[in-house]
Parts: structure tokens; sequence; C-alpha cells
């Protein structure tokens, strides 16, 4: 994939990939409004550092060629990522009660196996239709 294709390719499987969530906790949320809103919090705490991360990265510039400082700052960013994640972690379970920890760490989990598989999902799709 080219890099430029890049940044459209991320955003449509962070889109796929939010829409999935609201819909499952909009679902889960007619019968538990608690388990509702904590799997759209696992969610977002998957996708808001995604989403971040992804824009920082897309966004420098891209005037250095230096290959040694984009890795730095690639690596660099997965760190701020990580924190960001954790960071969201703590105040969700801190600041929200009550919260459905298992249904947040499932929606949370469930957002990286498809951040993992949509890109196949769509590739294919993309592949077919050409």
């Amino acid at each position: 994939m080219a890099l430029n294709k890049a940044p459209k390719w991320l955003i449509k499987t962070l889109k796929i990939q939010v829409i999935i969530v609201l819909i499952t906790g909009v679902g889960l949320f007619i019968t538990s409004a608690v388990t509702g809103y904590s799997v759209i919090i696992g969610g977002a705490i998957y996708s808001l550092p995604a989403y971040w991360a992804m824009r920082r990265e897309f966004n420098r510039s891209k005037a250095t060629n230096d290959p040694k400082r984009t890795l730095a700052q690639m690596y660099g960013n997965e760190l701020l990522k990580f924190g960001f994640t954790i960071l969201l972690f703590v105040m969700a379970f801190k600041l929200i009660s009550p919260l459905h920890s298992k249904a947040l760490l499932m929606a949370y989990a469930g957002s990286y196996l498809l951040a993992t598989f949509l890109p196949v999902v769509i590739a294919k799709q993309t592949s077919l239709n050409r």
C-alpha cells in the first residue's frame, strides 16, 4: 500500500470499527444501560488513541527523509498512544460508576481485533471492485 493512501485506508477502518462498537453498545444499552455504555467506553478507549496517533503520524512534516528520525518518531508516537490508553483506562475506572468492567475490557479487545481483521476485509473488497 502506498504511504499516501494509508490515512484514507486507516480512517475507513477506524470508522467501520466505531460504527460496529456503537451499534453493539446501543443494542446492549436496550437490555442493560451499564453494559451498553461500558461497551461504548471500551471502544472509545481503543479508538481515541488510535485516531490521535494516526493523525499525529500522518500530519508530521514529510520534509525529513531521515529513517532514524522517522523511526524514533514512530516509536515515540506509539509510547504516547500507550500512555494515552492507560490514562483513559484509569479515568474510566476511577470516574465512572457503575461500570461493567468485563464489558469494557471485552469491547477494548474486540476493537483491537477489529482493527486487526478489518484491513484484510477492506483489502479483499477493494481488490474485488477493481
